[in-house]
């Protein structure tokens, strides 16, 4: 499987070499050229580390299943994502694999959603996606929702030293993505932010905090 993304990613290379040429190439045009091709090799990196990090083969449907999701992966990488965020693509490949299944139009899903996160935002959805997953308590909370968030926002004060004010600007950006939504336990209590189904299915291929410590690791491989 290793061969078959080296494979694929050369080709995406070969195909996108010549883009920027000219009968009369500038210093700008091949410094564009050097700096995408570096994107793309690093892209590269980090999707081979993580395949090295999985616990299964991948496989796909098809020929042209691998081929659209390295295409799109690749392309992150050429439009300028983030480290951070190639890593969190290629965890979806490879979770993807580990769990429900590789599918090309899941992962075009996910990549939209993924590659233009801040890294704030990744913070948010980790800690978010860490409490949601605890045991449920003993004894029912009267405010369930509440308790949920102020838990989160204490978590990402004592551990990440954000505050409550930043943690809750993050949380209500990450609206747009579908995996964060507003809540309320009843008319009088504050506005709090829970997971979303498309958080819990994400949880399923990825555990997102540890994905940051890999990034966090990450030296430019």
């Amino acid at each position: 499987m290793l061969e078959l993304f080296g494979e694929l990613v050369s080709d995406f290379m070969a195909a996108h070499g010549y883009v920027l040429s000219s009968t009369a190439p500038t210093t700008g045009v091949l410094t564009l050229r050097a700096l995408l091709q570096r994107r793309v090799r690093n892209a590269r990196e980090i999707l081979l580390d993580e395949i090295r990090h999985g616990a299964r083969t991948i496989e796909f449907q098809d020929g042209e299943e691998a081929a659209a999701i390295t295409y799109r992966y690749m392309r992150a990488a050429q439009e300028g994502a983030a480290r951070l965020n190639l890593r969190l693509l290629a965890r979806v490949i490879v979770g993807s694999a580990e769990g429900p299944g590789l599918h090309a139009d899941d992962f075009l899903r996910w990549a939209d959603t993924l590659a233009g996160l801040q890294r704030e935002e990744v913070i948010v959805l980790g800690v978010m996606q860490r409490l949601e997953a605890r045991e449920p308590s003993a004894v029912p909370e009267s405010s369930p929702l509440t308790r949920y968030w102020q838990d989160c926002w204490l978590t990402l004060l004592q551990e990440y030293n954000m505050a409550s004010s930043d943690a809750t600007t993050y949380a209500a950006s990450l609206m747009r993505t579908g995996l964060v939504a507003p809540a309320s336990d009843d008319f009088f209590s504050g506005i709090a932010f829970i997971g979303t189904r498309r958080l819990s299915e994400l949880r399923e291929i990825m555990a997102i905090e540890g994905v940051l410590r890999r990034a966090e690791s990450d030296t430019g491989l």
